[in-house]
């Protein structure tokens, strides 16, 4: 690589640079303007020993889910610039490891670093339920985050090469991420094993690693920590005693119809077969191992939707869908030229620059769109919230009877839970238990 060329690196890596730092300001902002809400305002805790035990009272009582449930916990304890910093730093990590993990190089580009951020943005299932909303985010955007840790690690380390107390440390480092993404949800966690062993196993450049086996390993023993927790027994009550393959045959015509009606997931399935059939099957690329990965990541993305048929109450809750969608995201970057502004230039690359401009065009009016939404939405509960306080300092805790909403959100990237006439109603009761009142009603 001569000067010129280094220059030009360096400067791009820069720019790249600011594009993740421009996404970490957004998100930080975005989350500290956004108010609790839903279950944030029933998750309250005062300290982190607090939230441990709450963890361990769920485990046992109410569901497997520690680790989403403790970051879930720690944003509402440091709500306000802390959580904020915090849940934008995590956005900030997911992007860069879908970067990392979209790429057959080590080397990342800005036109590919801006394309799948942007689409990253504009494809998330729920983007104010499962990013801005702290219940969510901890369970979906920060445990997706640590699954993509997990398998950038199994990616770019090479234990052979590294001496034995570098290997200890590597090994304590990976087995923590290992552990915590077999144990983060019930169809993620899946999804994680089977695109683990996939880069483990399938690796023509390094022989298979007895120490990545064992990461693997502990992986799968987190996952059934998760499975057999005793909590989900009594969620669950009498769903529990229903084998979970005749619960899987009674939903999946239901979670069949419900993806196939579901604009991200069709969408991105057309934008997969478009760029791999370029790629892979009409562009004469023929590289196992790469093909392998890029198919696993897509198929995960498809079992970790399709096993909420096994989960009973999910169909239909499309932030469910958070990590699948992730997992589709990364194939269809390994789909696409790592140089995509050179590429979109050559003529022979047609099919390659309709899906990129199509969806950029799509990514941009989505975003600015729900973003518009959401803070107009945010500030309609933070008057809410600024009337109930100030008939509290008043003196009045009974029941205390509010307006609708003065603004109405109409896309995926607000948070919205009306109350209703009844003030032990969800969500009514959760502003009972975070205002100390004896409840809200909703006025006529």
């Amino acid at each position: 690589m001569n000067k010129k060329e280094l220059v030009k690196k360096f400067n791009q890596d820069k720019i790249i640079g600011l594009v993740y730092l421009f996404v970490f300001i957004g998100i930080s902002a975005w989350t500290l303007y956004t108010p609790l809400m839903g279950d944030d305002l029933f998750i309250v805790t005062k300290s982190v020993k607090g939230i441990i035990s709450e963890g361990v009272r769920e485990y046992f009582q109410w569901n497997g889910r520690f680790f989403g449930q403790f970051f879930a916990r720690l944003l509402v304890l440091n709500n306000g610039i802390v959580a904020a910093i915090m849940n934008g730093f995590c956005f900030t990590l997911l992007t860069f490891f879908i970067n990392k993990l979209s790429g057959l190089s080590s080397r990342s580009t800005l036109s590919k670093t801006l394309w799948l951020t942007l689409l990253t943005i504009s494809f998330i299932p729920e983007f104010g339920e499962t990013v801005m909303w702290r219940a969510g985010a901890g369970n979906y955007l920060w445990m997706t985050t640590i699954c993509l840790a997990y398998l950038y690690f199994l990616q770019r380390v090479s234990f052979n090469k590294e001496k034995l107390l570098s290997r200890i440390i590597l090994f304590i480092l990976g087995g923590g991420l290992a552990l915590i993404s077999g144990w983060s949800n019930e169809n993620t966690g899946l999804g994680i094993i089977i695109i683990a062993a996939v880069i483990i196993f399938i690796n023509p450049h390094e022989r298979v690693s007895i120490l990545k086996i064992v990461l693997w390993l502990i992986s799968i023993v987190g996952y059934l920590f998760l499975l057999k927790a005793p909590g989900n027994r009594i969620r669950l009550g009498a769903e529990a005693n229903i084998p979970v393959i005749k619960r899987v045959i009674t939903n999946i015509a239901i979670s069949n119809q419900d993806f196939w009606s579901y604009s991200v997931t069709v969408i991105l399935t057309i934008m997969f077969c478009c760029l791999f059939s370029v790629k892979y099957i009409f562009g004469g690329r023929n590289n196992i191992a790469e093909i392998s990965k890029t198919i696993a990541y897509f198929i995960s993305g498809y079992v970790v939707i399709y096993m909420l048929a096994a989960a009973p109450g999910t169909s239909g809750t499309h932030r469910a869908y958070f990590s699948g969608v992730i997992f589709m995201i990364i194939a269809i970057g390994r789909c696409v030229p790592e140089d995509l502004s050179k590429s979109l230039k050559q003529q022979d690359n047609k099919i390659i620059r309709m899906v990129v401009l199509v969806s950029l065009i799509f990514s941009v009016c989505k975003i600015s769109t729900g973003m518009i939404d959401a803070l107009c939405t945010d500030h309609a509960y933070r008057q809410r919230y600024a009337l109930i306080e100030k008939k509290i300092r008043k003196g009045k805790k009974q029941v205390i009877s509010i307006p609708k909403l003065s603004y109405t959100p109409v896309t995926e990237y607000s948070l919205h839970w009306e109350i209703t006439n009844d003030p032990n109603a969800y969500p009514n009761l959760l502003y009972q238990h975070y205002f100390k009142i004896k409840g809200v009603t909703l006025r006529e």
